[in-house]
């Protein structure tokens, strides 16, 4: 849905709102309600989620786009670095985890074969923010979910012309 939507939609209940207002709203409301709805956002313990990384170009250099999903492509959380190495990956998987009770985290994280994402799941095992019975799956085709959606962003980056600046990728 458009901003122009929104306010087409406002316009027929009587409230006169600019497009680019609804847009001024959305970037300084959009981190606060992220985070409370965060919150209300629950794993079930018996589910198993997708981890992977995708390569972003920004101004020519190579930065690494880490995400988490559902097994119903729903995104749980992403993470933007500059290098792809075993403290990225931990640095992703603690910020995934620290949402979630060690109760309500999935038994079952789906990764590619990245030496990265073992190390990173040992390390956070032995600090106790993951719970203890986790397993993880490094089968190829458990992981397409992930692999397919990574096609729809690489798009929206090529159709908006590249980014200039990390901060705006």
């Amino acid at each position: 849905m458009s901003y122009a939507n929104l306010s087409d939609m406002l316009a027929e209940r009587g409230v006169s709102v600019n497009r680019s207002t609804i847009y001024r709203w959305f970037m300084a409301y959009a981190p606060r309600l992220r985070k409370k709805l965060r919150r209300h956002q629950f794993i079930r313990a018996d589910s198993s989620c997708q981890l992977d990384e995708t390569y972003v170009t920004v101004k020519g250099t190579w930065h690494y786009l880490y995400r988490a999903i559902k097994k119903q492509d729903e995104t749980l959380d992403f993470y933007f670095f500059q290098k792809r190495n075993k403290n990225a990956t931990y640095q992703f998987l603690k910020r995934y985890l620290r949402y979630y009770d060690v109760d309500t985290q999935p038994k079952t994280l789906n990764t590619d074969k990245h030496s990265s994402y073992a190390h990173a799941i040992s390390h956070l095992k032995k600090e106790g923010r993951l719970r203890a019975d986790v397993e993880q799956r490094q089968v190829k085709y458990l992981n397409n979910g992930i692999e397919s959606d990574h096609a729809p962003i690489k798009k929206l980056v090529v159709s908006s012309g590249g980014f200039k600046m990390r901060k705006r990728a």
